[in-house]
């Protein structure tokens, strides 16, 4: 009986408590909507600042993919026009690489923006299919104001890569065009009938002629009127040079030659040896022929055209003397403890003569004054 009570007094405080039960969930529902359409122009307002901020990056993106599509088509101009000079290409090649550079980064300001679109429509979710329940208009508004933005963006992009492509395709083009100059000058063929023609021939002794007058006579006057000048100048020249080695001799005398007994000298000491053996007599060499130019001139007995052609024939001597003292040294044919270069003691020997014998024809062109001039400009 008690039970019973009980339960009847529980059923009546809910039927009393109902309505207003229900009252509160009705308020509630009514708050729920006016949150919702107050809340719907913010949205909308976020979404147009953001498409705003998109356009603009989109129209400065734009500006910058038309400005190096000018810059490329300038340069693919200058391809045509330079296309036999070397250092050219490369120039250009050179600024396409930063053109191409340049449309890459201008494709990539597109990133982050495309990363929010991707997870913005993925929270969005795919449109209600037929049969469903439409989605609110806000909603199918934002998709498609995303999906038109993303398009627009993706074909900025396509345009970037593009011409990221097309610069790719012409610094291709450079390089096969620097490699056809590249063969076309070692296969390039030279007209020798003009230079081995008879008369270059006639002409080069002709002007041997000229010369050998040239000499003979200054010789002949030199041996008349300025032998004891000569003389005067030869011996203290030859002396100065003496001077010189037998002094270096006697002060780098342990360093100066290399010492046949020792038969695994150190890396220093064969440089050493090496170094001194070419760099003293060259000096004695370079003070002989320097002090013999310079007394000559000082006693008056060079004229102009003489004095030039001892001038060359000094340097050249000096040069090839040089040359074959610093491969003697490095070599050493008849030492082979003491060499710098790990090489047979036959080849050695046909280094140092191949080396001298190089030096000796490229020192030996003609060198006489205005004559052998001419003749070189013949020659040509």
């Amino acid at each position: 009986m008690a039970v019973f009570i009980k339960d009847r007094l529980l059923n009546a405080f809910a039927a009393r408590e109902s309505p207003r039960v229900m009252l509160l969930r009705l308020l509630r529902l009514i708050l729920i909507f006016t949150l919702v359409i107050s809340a719907s122009p913010s949205f909308e307002a976020m979404a147009q600042a953001l498409g705003q901020g998109s356009i603009g990056l989109i129209t400065d993106q734009q500006k910058v993919i038309q400005g190096l599509t000018g810059k490329t088509d300038d340069l693919e101009k200058k391809i045509q026009l330079d296309a036999e000079d070397d250092a050219s290409l490369v120039d250009i090649r050179l600024q396409l690489e930063d053109l191409s550079r340049a449309a890459l980064t201008s494709a990539l300001a597109f990133r982050s923006r495309l990363t929010e679109i991707n997870n913005r429509i993925e929270v969005l979710g795919p449109p209600p299919a037929a049969g469903q329940p439409q989605e609110p208009d806000i909603v199918t508004g934002e998709r498609q104001a995303l999906a038109s933005e993303k398009a627009e963006i993706n074909a900025v992009v396509a345009s970037a890569q593009n011409l990221s492509i097309r610069i790719s395709g012409l610094i291709d083009k450079i390089g096969n065009m620097r490699s056809a100059l590249f063969r076309n000058l070692l296969t390039k063929r030279y007209v020798l009938s003009d230079a081995l023609s008879p008369q270059v021939f006639s002409d080069a002794q002709e002007e041997y002629a000229n010369f050998y007058k040239a000499v003979s006579s200054w010789l002949s006057f030199a041996f008349k009127f300025k032998f004891q000048a000569i003389l005067a100048a030869t011996f203290v020249a030859l002396g100065l040079a003496l001077v010189l080695l037998v002094g270096g001799r006697r002060l780098f005398g342990r360093v100066f030659e290399a010492d046949p007994a020792n038969e695994a000298p150190s890396y220093l000491s064969r440089l050493s040896v090496a170094f001194w053996s070419t760099l003293l007599p060259t000096l004695a060499v370079g003070a002989f022929l320097g002090s013999t130019i310079f007394f000559f001139n000082y006693y008056n007995v060079l004229r102009g055209d003489i004095g030039l052609f001892l001038n060359s024939l000094a340097t050249a001597i000096g040069v090839i003397f040089c040359v074959n003292r610093l491969t003697n040294a490095a070599l050493e044919p008849r030492l082979p403890n003491w060499r710098l270069i790990p090489v047979e003691t036959v080849p050695a020997r046909w280094l140092v003569r191949l080396s001298t014998a190089w030096r000796w024809s490229s020192a030996s062109t003609p060198s006489s004054p205005s004559s052998m001039t001419r003749w070189a400009r013949r020659c040509r």
